[in-house]
């Protein structure tokens, strides 16, 4: 009877504190909250404000930038120029228009260069040779018909070995209309390459709050410039804003281990983003005195009312229920919390003890996900690491170059077979040479024609093709030269040293276990019973001996390891021979659409 009057009065006295406490805290949160969002409701108005005039300021220092291309491009001194096929002409005209694209230049010292490259690749207006770097560069990365087809745009340029930083630029096309029969002439192109150092000025002295990050980022992510100029050209990781729309204006986001307010403008002429990140605390500081006033009181109304109940507890009924309420959490939740008890008896020690135990178990469960990081950052690396070897091929720029030479001698001496043979070759050399390792199917038969069509000059009435590759299939996406070296292996292997006349074939479709399948044929000498059984076991071994494969550059090997890092052990290539009858090679691969046309 005692212990339940002793329990009885513990009871009451926990529900008593609980909803005084309850009452106090609740009516501290709730005025909290309310001015809470007034001064997030204000913060943000004024950082709309600043972010509308910043956008302002940008787009019509873009205006000024594109303005003077147009100038540039219309000129009628310019048209002329670019359109007359008079050298002497040209030449009276070069001092005029380099005059009046210095005069345009003056007029905006925004401006670092303005260039005039007519139709032969001619430049004009090129001061020093960072202008000729950005040029080059230009043509690699804008020479996709999804960018030739505008005729103007913003864009930016940058190569980290060559250029200090990025350049950014305004280009134009330049075309006339013939007033015969309204045919537009591309006469060439107008580019502006801009400096950016103005809009630092536009927002170095914004600051909302000691730590808020104010930027401007391009269409690749880079930091045009910010209110920290430390982050100037450096890469900004868009994916913590999640998806978020441009016009949120309740989106919040970790950064800088600070949880930010984030607002986004578009600057769509540009293809830029205006950012502002305000970190959530710096918003209300003015009312963190007022919040930690009302907590101050609360608290202390809540110590006196339990100071007065602790009069009738034990002291060690409360610690043991602390114990079991936190052991419940621990269960239940993330394991970082921690006990925190400073008495002095029992209670206090197995309090520590369960701290200690739980600094073991978080201890040994970050050892084992560094390891666990550790050893797929090391496998994935791996995995890159060999797929670049095997795709790695050198530069054939040299070669290109003197098959254009070797081409035009056959032009000069009338020798069509080398003509033939040169241009097919420049194909070859300039699809060896593309950046991407994934390529439309139609590009890699496009390359296997231009071999077909030297190897039936060499091999005049040796061999016959017949291709039947489904349209669907043309436009799924490959591993670059997979076909192509089956191809040369067939007829180097297999049709050259047949006696008579040899019939190449080559089919692809997509099978009914949705998988695209291409088999090239030839009765050609086939291969030999002894080799066509070592083949198939390395083929078949799970790791191909690297110095082999680099011996044979790509053959069958190097083309079986290829297709299984780029899509799985599921897919690769099967050989069946008969020696003096004719070799079947059949290659697996998934289906891969490419929406973006390929480009030879």
């Amino acid at each position: 009877m005692r212990l339940l009057t002793k329990m009885t009065l513990m009871h009451k006295l926990l529900l008593i504190v609980g909803i005084s406490t309850l009452m106090i805290f609740s009516l501290q949160i709730y005025y909290y909250s309310k001015f809470y969002g007034l001064t997030e409701d204000k913060e943000n108005v004024h950082t709309s404000k600043i972010l509308k005039q910043v956008e302002e300021k940008v787009i019509s220092y873009a205006q000024d930038i594109k303005d003077a291309a147009l100038a540039s491009s219309y000129n009628t001194m310019t048209h002329d120029y670019l359109s007359s096929d008079d050298p002497i002409y040209r030449l009276r005209l070069n001092k005029i228009v380099v005059e009046i694209m210095s005069g345009i230049k003056a007029s905006n010292k925004n401006i670092q260069s303005i260039m005039i490259v007519d139709k032969n690749n001619n430049i004009l207006g090129a001061l020093n040779p960072e202008d000729y770097i950005v040029l080059e560069e230009f043509e690699k990365k804008y020479s996709l018909p999804v960018f030739r087809s505008q005729t103007k745009f913003f864009g930016k340029v940058f190569n980290s070995e060559k250029m200090e930083r990025p350049a950014y630029f305004f280009y134009h096309s330049i075309s006339s209309t013939l007033n015969s029969d309204s045919t537009v002439s591309d006469l060439g192109k107008c580019i502006v390459i801009y400096k950016t150092e103005i809009l630092d000025q536009q927002i170095t002295n914004i600051k909302n709050t000691p730590n808020s990050l104010l930027m401007i980022l391009d269409n690749e992510s880079h930091i045009v410039t910010a209110d920290e100029s430390s982050l100037k050209g450096t890469f900004f990781d868009k994916s913590i804003f999640g998806g978020m729309e441009s016009d949120s204006r309740e989106h919040q986001v970790e950064y800088r281990q600070k949880l930010n307010h984030v607002q986004i403008n578009e600057l769509e002429l540009l293809d830029w983003q205006i950012v502002s990140m305000i970190p959530i605390n710096e918003m209300t500081d003015e009312l963190r005195a007022i919040r930690n006033s009302g907590f101050m009181i609360g608290t202390a109304m809540t110590l006196l009312i339990l100071v007065m109940g602790l009069l009738f507890i034990r002291s060690v009924t409360l610690p043991f229920g602390r114990i079991i309420r936190f052991v419940n959490f621990i269960g239940n939740n993330d394991g970082k919390q921690r006990l925190k008890m400073s008495i002095g008896n029992e209670m206090g020690f197995l309090a520590i003890e369960i701290n200690r135990m739980l600094d073991r178990v978080d201890e040994a469960n970050e050892q084992l996900l560094e390891a666990s990081i550790s050893l797929y950052q090391m496998e994935l690396a791996k995995k890159q690491a060999e797929l670049a070897s095997l795709q790695s091929q050198i530069n054939p720029h040299f070669l290109y170059n003197t098959l254009e030479c070797v081409r035009s001698i056959g032009l000069a001496n009338r020798v069509m077979e080398i003509v033939e043979i040169a241009t097919a070759m420049a194909k070859i050399f300039r699809y060896s040479i593309k950046e991407d390792h994934f390529v439309q199917i139609n590009n890699e038969m496009d390359c296997i024609q231009d071999y077909m069509r030297i190897m039936t000059i060499r091999f005049t009435d040796k061999f016959s093709e017949h291709i039947s590759i489904e349209d669907n299939v043309l436009r799924m996406r490959i591993p670059r030269m997979i076909l192509q070296p089956i191809v040369e292996n067939a007829i180097y292997h297999g049709l050259e040293r047949k006696h008579g006349k040899g019939i190449l074939t080559i089919k692809g479709w997509v099978t009914a276990d949705n998988v695209v399948r291409f088999e090239i044929a030839d009765n050609g000498k086939g291969i030999p019973a002894a080799e066509l059984h070592k083949l198939h076991r390395r083929l078949q071994a799970a790791d191909i001996d690297q110095s082999f494969s680099t011996e044979k550059g790509l053959g069958l090997l190097n083309i079986q390891r290829r297709i299984k890092l780029a899509f799985g052990e599921s897919y690769g290539i099967e050989v069946n021979s008969i020696e003096n009858e004719g070799t079947q090679v059949s290659l697996q691969i998934p289906i891969s659409f490419d929406e973006q046309p390929a480009v030879r």
